[in-house]
C-alpha cells in the first residue's frame, strides 16, 4: 500500500468543488462507504453546526489521496458529528490507507476516538470489532421476508399478532412516509429526551448544536443525505415516528420515538417493518440499523460490513487486566465519549459529569441493596 507523506487540516466547511469531486471518486471505489454518512451532502449540512469541525486531507506529495472529517475536543479527535454520526471513515484513494499518527500531529491532538469506523488500516492497537446490522433487499422484499421469517418464526409471529391487535383496536391508524418538518423533529427529540432522563443516559440534545445539525439536514432537499420519516397517526395525533437518513438506495434508521400510551401495541416494531415495506416499493435496497447490539434488530437483519470501536494514539485506558473492571471502564469510556462529543461549554461538561457520578452512585447503592436479598434467597 502506498504511503501518505503528510496531512493538512482546514475548516470542515472549506471543501472546494475539486476536493468534493475527489471525495466522491474515492468513495465510489469503496463499496463499504455507501452509507449516507459518507455523502458530501451530509458533511456540508453538518459543517456549520459542528463545533471544532475540521476536514483533514491526506497527501502523497502534492496529490490529495484521502479525507477524514473530524471534530476536536481538547486533546482528543472524534469523527465529525459524533455522537450522532454512527459511521465514519477515512475516504481514501484506492491503494492508500490513512496515517493516523500524521493526522494527530497535524491536528495537535494526542488521540483519536472512534465508534463505527469503517476500515481498520493504520490502527495501532486491536479495536472492538462489530457488524453493521442491515436489511438487504437485493432479491426483493418478499424474498427477504420469507428468509427472515424462517430464521426467526417467533418474532414474526409476534409481529403478526401486533398487526392484528392494531387492526382491531386502532382501525383509524395511518402510515405516512413524509418529510421531517420542524414540528415532527421536535416531537421525536422531545420524546428521546424523556427517554434519556428515564434511563439515566446523557441527553445528547441539551447542548443545542446537535439539534441544529438535525434541523439543517431536515431542511436539505438533495439527492444525498436527506431526512425522511415513517409516521403513524390517528387523525391529527402522532402515535410513532422514526427519522431516517437517506442517500441513493440506502436508508439508515436513526431516531425512533413513540407515544408511551400506545406501548402495548409495539408501535416501534410495526413502524420499522412498514418503513421497510413502503420504501422497498420506492426502490430502496439497503436498510441499516447501525452496529449496536439491541436485541430487536437481529430478527430483521443480517450481518453487514465490519466496523470498529477504539482509539488511536495516547489511549485513555485502564492499566489493569481484570475483565470485570475492563467492562466497567469501557462503559464509563463510552459515556464519557458521548459527553465530550456533545458538551463544548464548561457548564455543560460540569453538569454532565455530575450526572454521571450521580448515576454511578445510584447504581452502586442499588447493587449493595440487592446483595443481602440475593444472599437471603
Amino acid at each position: 500500500m502506498t504511503k501518505v507523506t503528510h496531512v493538512s487540516v482546514a475548516s470542515l466547511d472549506g471543501i472546494s468543488a475539486f476536493e468534493e469531486a475527489l471525495f466522491c471518486e474515492f468513495r465510489a471505489a469503496n463499496p463499504d462507504l455507501t452509507s449516507p454518512y459518507f455523502s458530501p451532502d451530509f458533511l456540508k449540512a453538518i459543517a456549520p453546526h459542528t463545533p471544532g469541525g475540521m476536514l483533514a486531507r491526506f497527501h502523497d506529495g502534492d496529490e490529495i489521496v484521502g479525507f477524514f472529517a473530524y471534530q476536536k475536543r481538547g486533546q482528543s479527535l472524534q469523527p465529525a458529528g459524533a455522537p450522532l454520526a454512527d459511521y465514519h471513515a477515512a475516504v481514501m484513494k484506492e491503494g492508500y490507507g490513512p496515517d493516523w499518527s500524521l493526522l494527530l500531529s497535524a491536528a495537535g491532538a494526542k488521540r483519536l476516538e472512534f465508534n463505527g469506523l469503517i476500515g481498520a488500516q493504520g490502527l495501532d492497537r486491536a479495536p472492538i470489532v462489530k457488524h453493521r446490522q442491515i436489511v438487504d433487499l437485493v432479491d426483493g422484499f418478499e424474498a427477504w421476508f420469507a428468509s427472515q421469517k424462517a430464521r426467526s418464526p417467533k418474532y414474526f409471529k409476534n409481529l403478526g399478532r401486533c398487526t392484528r391487535n392494531v387492526a382491531k383496536d386502532l382501525p383509524d391508524l395511518t402510515f405516512d412516509w413524509t418529510e421531517v418538518t420542524p414540528a415532527l423533529l421536535d416531537w421525536v427529540l422531545d420524546l428521546k429526551i424523556d427517554q434519556y432522563k428515564r434511563s439515566g443516559m446523557h441527553d445528547v440534545f441539551s447542548c443545542g448544536w446537535t439539534r441544529d445539525l438535525l434541523k439543517s439536514l431536515a431542511e436539505q432537499k438533495s439527492t444525498g443525505a436527506s431526512l425522511m420519516a415513517g409516521v403513524y397517526r390517528r387523525g391529527d395525533d402522532l402515535v410513532a415516528a422514526e427519522i431516517c437518513l437517506l442517500d441513493g438506495q440506502d436508508v439508515h434508521f436513526w431516531f425512533p420515538a413513540y407515544n408511551p400510551a400506545y406501548s402495548r401495541y409495539s408501535p416501534g416494531l410495526l413502524l420499522t417493518f412498514d418503513i421497510i415495506r413502503h420504501a422497498a416499493k420506492l426502490g430502496f435496497k439497503v436498510f441499516d440499523f447501525g452496529s449496536g447490539g439491541e436485541a430487536y434488530k437481529s430478527p430483521m437483519t443480517t450481518n453487514g460490513p465490519l466496523c470498529y470501536e477504539g482509539q488511536v494514539g495516547q489511549a485513555l485506558a485502564l492499566p489493569v487486566k481484570n475483565d470485570r473492571l475492563q467492562r466497567a471502564w469501557l462503559s464509563v469510556w463510552r459515556r464519557a465519549h458521548i459527553v465530550r462529543a456533545c458538551e463544548v461549554s464548561i457548564k455543560g461538561k460540569l453538569l454532565a459529569c455530575w450526572r454521571l457520578v450521580a448515576r454511578a452512585h445510584i447504581r452502586a447503592r442499588a447493587r449493595l441493596v440487592s446483595r443481602p436479598q440475593q444472599s437471603a434467597a
